[in-house]
Order: C-alpha cells, then sequence, then structure tokens
C-alpha cells in the first residue's frame, strides 16, 4: 500500500470534521429513546376514549420493546399496571362507535389475557412464556383499536 503526503489543506479539513464524525458515530451507538404515544405517528392517535387510550399507552411501552428488541423488563415492570387498566377500561363506557359485541367480547379478552399474563409475570414465568402471552393480549387490543377507528391504515 502506498502512503500518499496529505496536504496542509486536506489535513485542515480532516481534523475540523473529525470532531463531528466521532459524535455521529457515539449518536449511533446511543440505543434510541422510547417514542412517545404522539411521537408515534397516526399508528397511535389518541382516540378519545381515555381509557382506551390509558390502556394503549402501557400497551404500547410494554409491546414494541418486546416486540422489537425482546426486550421484557418493561412487561415484567408493568403487567400488574397493564392489567389494572384493563379492568378500568372494560369498566368505562364505550364511545358509539366502539359498542358492539365483538368489541365488548374483545376487551373482556383483554381483560381475561392482561390478568393471566400477570400470573405468569409474578410466578417469574420463562420469558418466552411471557412474550407470547403479551402477544396474545396485543392481538386481542388491536381487534378493539382497529374496530373502534375503522379507516385507520394497518
Amino acid at each position: 500500500m502506498k502512503i500518499r503526503p496529505v496536504s496542509g489543506l486536506a489535513l485542515l479539513l480532516m481534523l475540523a470534521l473529525a470532531p463531528s464524525i466521532v459524535q455521529s458515530q457515539q449518536v449511533q451507538a446511543t440505543p434510541a429513546k422510547p417514542k412517545t404515544m404522539k411521537e408515534m405517528g397516526e399508528d397511535h392517535a389518541m382516540s378519545g376514549w381515555k381509557e382506551l387510550d390509558a390502556f394503549h399507552a402501557i400497551m404500547a411501552a410494554t409491546w414494541h420493546p418486546a416486540a422489537q428488541s425482546n426486550d421484557l423488563k418493561p412487561v415484567r415492570a408493568k403487567a400488574d399496571s397493564l392489567a389494572g387498566a384493563a379492568d378500568t377500561w372494560a369498566a368505562s363506557k364505550a364511545p358509539a362507535a366502539c359498542d358492539t359485541k365483538s368489541i365488548r367480547d374483545a376487551i373482556t379478552a383483554v381483560v381475561s389475557q392482561s390478568k393471566d399474563l400477570a400470573k405468569l409475570v409474578s410466578k417469574q414465568a420463562p420469558d418466552a412464556d411471557v412474550k407470547a402471552a403479551l402477544r396474545d393480549v396485543h392481538m386481542r387490543f388491536e381487534v378493539v383499536e382497529h374496530g373502534c377507528h375503522p379507516n385507520k391504515k394497518g
């Protein structure tokens, strides 16, 4: 390999750019901060049904880390809160657009599955069992979410 001499101008340019190159590499190495519901965009828009939105906030905070990076710490920390939010949601009055038998049945399933998930977490169940239970809750939740937002994409 042949080494070429570097001109003074090229050397100055490399020295000037070095801090920004190092900084950009440091930024990339830092894990991304979890997004808020608002930052997640249209897919996570607030519904106006405050109890659904409260459940959704906890669901998002537990589901996305598990699904995207297999991080189960949030669900293990918040499983009881998720089950409590599901109970509160089920006891609330649904907006007319969401008050159908299929949606009420799905909410009942979310409550039951959320309680089962909390029990698994309290028994320190294996990660695979916790993740599967969380996936089940999330899938049932999406039935409600999509049923209450028929124009929603996805």
